[in-house]
């Protein structure tokens, strides 16, 4: 069994494989202030501890890596690999500085079958448009996503507090509630589809485009531009990673 942390500002996303697939997934609130003793805990609901012969880690929380790394050690008696500097993921990037490009979007890209070009865009606590082609990160588009949309509504405006994450029955709200479900959940699609327009725009070819996160499945029903979604991207991305470190 080999487990695959993909830690992200929201949620840790977690999968199980045979080192072929990924046999089971599921998510665990990132807690930067949870020890490895606490980590363990819950994990034990949903592995067997013993079975466990490979950990990879995808990272952009410090302390969290900090704790999933002392928790392998500790209770797997495994030095995962994290992925940073160093570390064979077979993605290269195109950047002014390529130790600022996080984990995550490598193991995104790790993860396409294909060397076509490709928009990947990732939709999590940020949403990442990740234009790649022949194992290469060609530029990036980050912009505040969903979630964070809506804690900043909450958290700097008297009136207007925090709501459930889904689309509205149409787009002009009635209430404080449908308003900001349509200002963030179609405003995002909207956002997704100019983009793309704008890319093409700049890019000059034809791609393919792959949705993902966790917020991916609510955001693609509404969106007018054929995409397809891959839940498991980031952590094929991880496992074709760890294998090559093998």
């Amino acid at each position: 069994m080999i487990l695959l942390f993909d830690v992200g500002n929201t949620s840790v996303y977690t999968g199980i494989s045979d080192g072929v697939d990924i046999l089971k997934t599921f998510r665990l609130n990132t807690e930067i202030d949870k020890t490895p003793d606490e980590y363990f805990i819950l994990l034990k609901e949903f592995i067997d501890p013993s079975l466990v012969e490979g950990v990879v880690i995808g990272s952009v929380v410090p302390p969290v890596t900090r704790s999933l790394l002392k928790l392998s050690q500790k209770y797997f008696n495994i030095e995962p690999i994290i992925i940073q500097p160093g570390v064979k993921t077979g993605v290269f990037v195109k950047a002014d500085n390529p130790k600022e490009v996080g984990a995550d979007l490598i193991a995104d890209v790790a993860g396409l079958k294909s060397k076509l070009p490709t928009l990947i865009i990732d939709l999590g606590t940020a949403n990442k448009f990740i234009y790649a082609k022949e194992g290469q990160i060609h530029g990036v588009i980050i912009s505040p996503g969903v979630v964070l949309s809506i804690k900043a509504l909450a958290g700097n405006t008297a009136l207007l507090h925090e709501v459930e994450v889904k689309a509205p029955p149409k787009y002009l709200g009635n209430n404080t509630v449908t308003c900001i479900q349509s200002g963030v959940i179609y405003g995002t699609v909207v956002m997704i589809e100019g983009m793309i327009g704008r890319i093409k725009e700049e890019v000059k070819e034809d791609f393919e485009i792959i949705i993902t996160g966790g917020l991916s499945k609510v955001i693609l029903e509404h969106i007018r531009v054929p995409m397809t979604r891959d839940s498991h991207l980031v952590l094929r991305g991880l496992l074709n990673i760890y294998h090559k470190n093998q």
